[in-house]
């Protein structure tokens, strides 16, 4: 018997589901670590099953004819839309991230799929939390084999004196597979952090064979998780929430409802606060998959797809105004995903079937507030069976993450995901003590690059490289108040003079931050001076 069948049906005679027990040990990763073990940082990531329906979410404002024209049926009413931009709107029932969005606490990346998408719940499912191509089959998660890079030979050794909190916190009964490892989910299950549970340890002589071994690798595993649930009662006793989370919306559910995304992201909140130093929390919600009622008829802001994205509002902006009281909010970033979008045209039950991209939000102190992307074209002659086309590949999102946030290569990124990984500007400089060099700088990866200097006719902006090889160069510029406000990468062969960019007409006169990052990795700052 495998291993892994052996643990998993061993499992079901002697372990409670709050054990995440869903692989083996854990051999030494192929990675190398990629971040500062000191990192505080956390990412939050709430998976939204069933194929979010992303034209009723983020609404393209300025082409409303065109959606007319093809989802009369379901589209929401213009003047009932939530202006974001002059171009882009969110549902009616998304009041509270329209406040996060105007206070620079919410994005937005448009038409996020893969290609040759799949249109099975399962699969698609597999694909965004394993992180792989549409014909590639992965066992492992995309943040579990991050998470390898972190904690070496996992679970042996852990949890340790260095080490004692989990690496990674799953809200419910079932370990999320985005944390699987090569070898073993790194999430421990947590339905209520103030009452976890521990197991009784199974005691007796372990016979010196194969099942000894399997039954030793058990015993561990109890012990480790019986140490992890202390650490995070302890945490969750510490902790508190700094803001009430508000009931289901009295117009939409019945008096006094329970939201049970927001219930998920309290204890979130609340082990955060007490001190828990894990770096990955996952939350869940489903009934995402309305092929019939999704709005109803002649008033389609209304329906079972207006309560779900209440839900989703309130939730997310609970957990923001919680984590900001508390003075937490520059430390975690959250991150929504569903497995695809919707279809363009609706059905005939006043639903949508399953479809290709859709949109992710992402919200936090440290994110931009901005829309990634163009709004859904929506001309031409669109079939019933079509769905929104992809504008960024959702490793990408993934990978960006990982470098901005968690620090890690741009080389390490491709081998955790994609060869073809292209990097997005997702969050700003936020939570980082930048140090700006004023001196000519070699990297560790070989490189020379010198100062910014003013080129052309004094608007562009230029630098020395010196790059060992064909390379890539990328840039970001900040303003005095940490804003992005311009990114982009530049190829570089040899040594040589480079424009990096024509300072916008938008931007005043002063001092900007300029962060360059090698194709390898390596990181520096450099000062911009505007006159």
């Amino acid at each position: 018997m495998k291993r892994r069948n052996f643990l998993q049906t061993a499992a079901a005679f002697s372990i409670p589901a709050l054990v995440p027990i869903t692989g083996v040990r854990a051999n030494s990763s192929r990675f190398t670590s990629l971040i500062e073990p000191e990192s505080d940082r956390i990412l939050v990531i709430i998976h939204l099953f069933g194929g979010n329906d992303g034209l009723n979410t983020v609404i393209p404002i300025d082409r409303y004819d065109d959606l007319l024209n093809v989802r009369r049926s379901v589209a929401i009413e213009e003047k009932r839309v939530l202006k974001l931009t002059d171009t882009l709107g969110l549902h009616p029932e998304m009041k509270d991230m329209k406040n996060l969005f105007s206070d620079g606490r919410l994005g937005i990346v448009q038409s996020v799929g893969y290609p040759n998408q799949n249109r099975s719940h399962f699969r698609s499912t597999d694909i965004y939390t394993s992180g792989s191509a549409a014909d590639e089959f992965l066992t492992s998660g995309w943040m579990g084999r991050y998470l390898e890079t972190q904690y070496a030979g996992y679970p042996a050794g852990y949890p340790s004196s260095a080490e004692p909190h989990p690496p990674a916190v799953s809200i419910g009964d079932v370990a999320h597979p985005t944390c699987e490892g090569t070898k073993i989910n790194f999430s421990q299950t947590v339905l209520d952090p103030n009452n976890t549970r521990t197991l009784a340890m199974m005691n007796g002589m372990s016979p010196d064979d194969k099942y000894g071994e399997e039954l030793a690798f058990i015993r561990t595993t109890i012990r480790q998780t019986n140490s992890y649930n202390d650490v995070i009662k302890d945490a969750a006793d510490r902790g508190r929430n700094a803001v009430t989370y508000r009931y289901r919306d009295e117009s939409l559910w019945p008096k006094n409802s329970s939201n049970p995304l927001a219930e998920q992201l309290k204890k979130v909140a609340r082990m955060i606060s007490g001190g828990l130093r894990s770096k990955v929390y996952t939350v869940y919600m489903d009934g995402f998959d309305l092929h019939a009622s999704q709005v109803v008829e002649n008033n389609t802001h209304m329906g079972t797809h207006a309560q779900l994205l209440s839900d989703v509002s309130r939730a997310i902006g609970d957990f923001q105004n919680d984590l900001k009281a508390q003075g937490l909010d520059e430390r975690v970033l959250g991150l929504t995903f569903s497995e695809f979008g919707r279809r363009i045209r609706p059905n005939a039950s006043f639903g949508t079937d399953h479809g290709s991209a859709a949109p992710m939000f992402l919200f936090g102190s440290c994110i931009q507030s901005q829309v990634s992307g163009d709004n859904v074209d929506l001309n031409g002659d669109i079939s019933q069976g079509d769905g929104v086309s992809m504008q960024f590949d959702f490793r990408d999102v993934y990978g960006s993450i990982l470098v901005d946030w968690f620090n890690v290569r741009t080389s390490q990124v491709k081998n955790l995901l994609h060869d073809g990984f292209k990097y997005l500007p997702l969050t700003n400089k936020c939570n980082e003590d930048d140090v700006v060099n004023t001196d000519d700088t070699s990297t560790e990866d070989g490189w020379t690059i010198g100062q910014p200097f003013q080129s052309g006719d004094g608007k562009e902006i230029s630098i020395s490289v010196d790059s060992p090889g064909s390379n890539r160069l990328r840039y970001s510029l900040f303003d005095g108040r940490g804003r992005l406000v311009l990114a982009n990468e530049i190829g570089v062969e040899g040594k040589a003079d480079h424009k990096l960019f024509t300072r916008p007409s938008r931007l005043p006169s002063g001092t900007y931050v300029l962060r360059l990052a090698t194709d390898s990795g390596a990181a520096l700052t450099r000062e911009v001076q505007f006159n």
